[in-house]
């Protein structure tokens, strides 16, 4: 009768050891389970890659969202951009040659920046299984241009792991996908040229710094994954 409260005590200090071991394990387990990532990037915020992903980017022209959109006074600025585009010498061009390249040939959708993370690029995190566009690394606030001339097709902050982005209508067919911007400078529905800056670089969505995710898809509404190696 003695050894009674003593079983007991033993019962269950060995259950609560028990209990805190599989708990350890589930965290363990959930710890290190891989979640897919949209663009290839991961997130160090609250919001893990898979809640990321799962919602769903809108590209709907009518969800034009007013935050994040530059005031008149920020847009102005920064109209002409010093090295939006690349020089080409025309002096042995026949006309039909020069008038194809009527509209200048913009360099970089980041004047003066160069691709920092190719396309292409596989990864099992990725949900595509590679790398859907072309990285172009810079400080928040760094200038962004469209490449080609043509229309602003969507213009909001619900890309989802995208952040703030905008869908470019380009006149040679394509559309071009802005990711991750900090802000924007058009709504849906506005005609640009080519080398104009439609947005800044920006860290919003699922990143790990400031740089323009870039992709180019047929001409339509955004499905993730049918882009081609972007070109313009």
């Amino acid at each position: 009768m003695q050894n009674r409260p003593f079983r007991l005590h033993l019962s269950v200090v060995l259950s609560a050891a028990l209990f805190s071991a599989v708990s350890v394990s589930a965290c363990a387990t959930s710890d290190t389970t891989d979640d897919l990532a949209i663009d290839g990037e991961h997130d160090d915020g609250d919001e893990s890659d898979l809640e990321l992903a799962s919602r769903a980017p809108s590209d709907d022209p009518s969800v034009d969202d007013a935050e994040g959109l530059e005031s008149s006074e920020e847009a102005a600025i920064d109209d002409g951009i010093t090295g939006a585009f690349e020089e080409i010498d025309v002096t042995d061009m026949t006309q039909d040659e020069i008038e194809t390249l009527a509209a200048k040939r913009v360099a970089s959708p980041v004047p003066g920046r160069g691709v920092t993370y190719r396309y292409g690029v596989r990864n099992p995190r990725y949900a595509a299984g590679f790398h859907t566009g072309q990285d172009h690394a810079a400080p928040t606030g760094t200038p962004v241009v469209a490449v080609r001339s043509g229309t602003i097709r969507w213009s909001n902050n619900y890309g989802g792991a995208y952040g703030r982005w905008m869908g470019l209508d380009a006149n040679n067919g394509r559309t071009y996908v802005y990711c991750h911007l900090s802000s924007r400078r058009f709504k849906a529905g506005t005609r640009v040229k080519a080398g104009q800056r439609i947005g800044r670089v920006g860290a919003t969505g699922n990143v790990t710094g400031p740089h323009l995710h870039f992709e180019d898809h047929p001409r339509g509404p955004f499905r993730y994954a049918q882009v081609r190696k972007p070109r313009w």
